[in-house]
């Protein structure tokens, strides 16, 4: 794999006071069709972290291209967000999100 071209970002969500079991079921159960947008957009790794004490999870992803966060979302996608609603925090019609700076980088 040339890990030169992966594009790699990170986030921090926020999960609803006593939601942290549902939001981690939801995951457990992700739909096909999701997982396979998320494939579509370049996704080849992704992974989500839960911090039991801060009720926040630390998402981490890696895709294979540039995403152009500007480019209209499959309606897959939206209808996850609307599923995660009564689960995150949201701003508006959208998950409350930190964007995390990268501060280091290793490759083997």
């Amino acid at each position: 794999m040339n890990w030169s071209s992966l594009k790699g970002s990170a986030f921090i969500l926020r999960v609803k006071p006593g939601m942290a079991e549902e939001y981690e079921k939801r995951h457990d159960a992700l739909w096909p069709e999701m997982s396979e947008a998320l494939k579509a957009q370049g996704i080849v790794f992704y992974e989500i972290f839960l911090d039991i004490k801060t009720n926040r999870v630390f998402g981490h992803m890696i895709r294979d291209r540039h995403y152009d966060p500007d480019t209209p979302e499959p309606e897959i996608v939206l209808k996850w967000r609307r599923h995660m609603a009564d689960v995150l925090e949201f701003e508006g019609d959208k998950p409350a999100r930190d964007p995390l700076k990268r501060v280091f980088y290793l490759t083997a």
